[in-house]
């Protein structure tokens, strides 16, 4: 499990052979630390901890650990709307004049607990940003991910059944 403190809907969601419960993403992008853009990978839009969180297709990859040292991680939004390319393409010129960072949280929810952290939020520091028509890329830097352990467990339908179907 993630973490200690998860609640009982959550483990039971998680263990469990089938469940109706979703785990979405939370993904918030901040511009000298104030939010400019909140998205959940989700077809509706969700209300987390009072902060509404619009819908939109973004993946995060987190690096693995491996004997060549940490890699980047990567984050992709689907260019679907061009008010998003807006904010990013505005906070990133913003960033080159003034200095200033453009910062990640990243969190997982459940669907139906969106107040309760299942994990994160994770911070990175988002650079090299790319936009193209189909996607608008950047790495994300954390600079303890060094610090952090990665599990070197393999997840299989046997040990966690609620991940497999």
């Amino acid at each position: 499990m993630p973490r200690e403190n998860l609640t009982e809907n959550a483990i039971n969601a998680m263990t469990a052979p089938e469940t109706a419960e979703v785990l979405l993403n939370l993904l918030t992008i901040k511009y000298d630390g104030e939010p400019i853009l909140r998205v959940v990978d989700d077809k509706q839009q969700i209300t987390s901890n009072g902060n509404i969180f619009i819908p939109c297709g973004f993946t995060v990859v987190l690096p693995d650990q491996t004997s060549d040292g940490n890699k980047t991680c990567r984050l992709q939004i689907d260019n679907a709307d061009i008010s998003i390319y807006r904010e990013i393409k505005s906070a990133a010129i913003n960033s080159i004049n003034q200095k200033k960072k453009i910062t990640c949280d990243v969190a997982v929810i459940m669907a139906s607990e969106p107040d309760n952290y299942i994990e994160g939020p994770l911070t990175f520091a988002l650079r090299n940003i790319n936009a193209t028509v189909q996607s608008i890329t950047g790495e994300l830097y954390d600079l303890y991910m060094s610090d952090r352990k990665f599990s070197a467990l393999t997840y299989n339908p046997e040990d966690f059944p609620g991940m497999f179907f």
